[in-house]
């Protein structure tokens, strides 16, 4: 008998109303089936539907949006025509959600327990850790933390028995209110709140509950999200690029979690990520969605090594590769996504597809079964043979010039509370020379954005001593500072928080050849035009603000920006870390021609070492403060030698298995015409 499956999407379409009042078609005919235990990836780049697709499992959809047709059946109930009372039932009981954000998920006025006592709260505290009325008592495995069952041989994982610790109860079930139970129920939820938090690999977990969202790392408010996802035990976990800011240690300890979490509870999995190495790495099935509709979907293995739709294989192009050497380009799909609030005559992606036919602008390609397990959304796919893959592009990269930057013993001490310090810095030492790329990569915490605020005088050392071009700035005084901050620039990790809402693109563009005196009034218009230019930005666009524009061309007006001053040194703290795939290929090609045509020396700070060995002449490895390693790219990734580089190199996912076939990838128009 054919077990039915615990989630059934079956054509679901998701509008919103533009605020000029026209309809904008986020999700269009989007079915798929999840079962219990399984994982599921949904990748495409942003504006393709994923998170709208998430959220309205959930109808959850910010604004106005609203589903407008078709059906999300759990486990045969339809939550599209579920009343609001039944919803809160299913919100974190039967289906939780991670989200891509912690610090905006997280209330920052409240501790870390107060955050876990809310959600244990609302969800009745099933405290895994008690004892059922038979005298069986779960147990915990002593690495993950996952319980591993009764000794009656049930093995759950996270216990199903929904008594509290107190041992008293109401008829129904429910606690009773007595004061003593309270204080009990209590000690119970901030007993359960600890073990989430070792669950999830928070350190001292007692003491970091009294803890605020600002006092962890980035990482570590991540695993808070996970950990509150948790708490309510659900049978699906919607993951909305969970590991997106995480470094490659804590992304692999992330995804080994969930795996642990899906095989032993049964709890099914469906992973939102643009990082096709977590798609290999923890995901069975993988649904590829652009335009608001799915275009492939299928096994991992099979659509990660054999892909049937351009999209995908132009997704898994511009995929960097540890592998591959420094120097390498990556590949990016030319083009932009398409508005969905205008109509769509054919297929949405033939407008950037150098594989389109006549006819596929005009038809659009229905979603159909290419073989007994693949379906691919692409007319001509059926017939046409895969391309080849082209070999790698190696870029042309002059010799670095002289030091431009140095740092010689560097320390920086932050105060916590009382009298506890902490050191961020701890004698580091660096050079950087003109027209070089230095990338420095460690786990969250390790000192790498300290270290970039220090270098650019956002922050003073306490310790040691930064020479730019020899000459000794560790504590320059005003009129030496202001020169400072205009040879050494920064790029910062988030392009929708970095650039000020209320300006336009020209406004902030501008805004250094203001600060620094660079030009007339009416010359600076002519130099941002060049700058948005420079960058590959429409100098039209200067009027607009930066809500018009995507996290790529957010990221571009900031790179724009910080080029306006001419600086000789650019600081780039995780730039491309929150961008698609296709979009960081994009970004790391402009900031390479960049250094290449500008002589820049980079400091490129990233957690994915692929990304930093491919664009980086030397590594620097950061730990606990720490430069524990540094050396040529390749030499460093190729012949790691101190443990904790190796760690960090073994924890990196592999895009595709390693027993894969080569990746077909899309004939370009070049190649075509070559």
């Amino acid at each position: 008998m054919t077990i039915p499956p615990l989630l059934d999407v079956r054509g679901l379409d998701v509008g919103f109303t533009t605020p000029d009042g026209r309809p904008l078609h986020a999700v269009r005919d989007v079915s798929f089936t999840l079962r219990r235990g399984e994982t599921l990836a949904v990748v495409g780049e942003s504006g393709s539907g994923k998170s709208t697709t998430a959220l309205a499992l959930l109808r959850m959809l910010p604004g106005t949006g609203r589903i407008t047709g078709g059906s999300v059946l759990l486990d045969g109930e339809d939550l599209a025509a579920a009343t609001e009372d039944r919803l809160r039932e299913v919100r974190g009981a039967r289906i939780g959600m991670i989200f891509q954000d912690p610090m905006t998920a997280l209330n920052p006025v409240l501790s870390i327990g107060r955050h876990l006592d809310e959600v244990l709260r609302a969800h009745g505290d099933r405290d895994r850790a008690v004892t059922d009325a038979t005298g069986t008592g779960t147990g915990t495995d002593a690495d993950t933390g996952i319980s591993t069952g009764t000794e009656t041989g049930t093995s759950t994982g996270i216990s199903t028995n929904t008594s509290t610790s107190t041992g008293t109860t109401t008829g129904s079930g429910k606690p009773s209110r007595r004061p003593e139970n309270a204080r009990r129920d209590k000690a119970a939820r901030r007993a359960r709140a600890v073990e989430l938090l070792r669950l999830v690999g928070i350190p001292d977990p007692e003491r970091r509950l009294d803890d605020h969202p600002h006092q962890f790392s980035g990482g570590q408010r991540q695993r808070v999200l996970i950990a509150m996802a948790l708490a309510g035990e659900p049978d699906i976990l919607l993951a909305d690029e969970p590991t997106t800011a995480l470094d490659a240690t804590v992304q692999d300890q992330i995804l080994t979690l969930l795996g642990e979490l899906t095989r032993t509870t049964g709890t099914a999995l469906v992973l939102i990520t643009h990082n096709m190495g977590v798609v290999a790495r923890a995901c069975e099935r993988v649904l590829v969605m652009y335009g608001g509709t799915v275009v492939e979907d299928g096994p991992t293995a099979e659509v990660l090594t054999r892909p049937r739709h351009p999209y995908t294989a132009g997704l898994l192009a511009a995929v960097p590769r540890l592998s591959a050497p420094s120097g390498t380009r990556l590949t990016g799909i030319p083009g932009t996504p398409p508005d969905l609030s205008l109509p769509l005559a054919g297929c949405a992606f033939a407008a950037r597809c150098a594989l389109a036919e006549d006819h596929c602008h005009t038809t659009a390609p229905p979603l159909v079964a290419l073989t007994d397990t693949v379906r691919a959304a692409c007319l001509p796919a059926a017939e046409r043979a895969e391309p080849l893959p082209p070999p790698p592009v190696r870029i042309e990269r002059p010799a670095p010039g002289a030091v431009v930057l140095a740092a010689e013993g560097l320390r920086k001490t932050y105060r916590g509370r009382g009298r506890r310090t902490f050191t961020a810095l701890d004698d580091v030492s660096l050079t950087l020379a003109a027209g070089e790329t230095l990338g420095i990569v460690g786990e969250s915490g390790s000192g790498k954005s300290t270290l970039a605020r220090v270098l650019a005088h956002a922050h003073p050392a306490d310790g040691g001593r930064i020479l730019l071009e020899r000459k000794d700035v560790t504590r320059p005084g005003r009129a030496e500072l202001h020169a400072v901050r205009r040879r050494v620039q920064m790029v910062f990790q988030d392009p929708y928080a970095s650039l000020n809402p209320r300006m336009t693109v020209g406004e902030i563009v501008a805004e250094p050849l203001r600060a620094f005196g660079l030009g007339t009034p009416a010359e600076r218009p002519g130099r941002v035009a060049e700058l948005l230019r420079l960058v590959g930005l429409d100098p039209a666009a200067a009027d607009r603000h930066p809500r018009s524009f995507s996290g790529g061309q957010r990221q571009r007006v900031g790179i724009a920006r910080a080029l306006a001053p001419e600086p000789s040194v650019l600081i780039c703290d995780e730039p491309v870390s929150a961008l698609d795939v296709s979009v960081q290929a994009q970004i790391v090609g402009l900031l390479t021609d960049l250094q290449r045509d500008l002589g820049l020396a980079l400091v490129f700070i990233a957690h994915d070492l692929a990304v930093v060995r491919q664009v980086s002449h030397r590594i620097a490895v950061m730990h606990e403060g720490r430069i524990v390693e540094t050396g040529a790219a390749d030499e460093l990734c190729e012949r790691p030698r101190d443990p904790y580089t190796r760690a960090l190199l073994a924890a990196a996912p592999e895009p595709v298995p390693v027993t894969a076939a080569p990746v077909p990838v899309p004939v370009t128009a070049e190649a075509v015409s070559a």
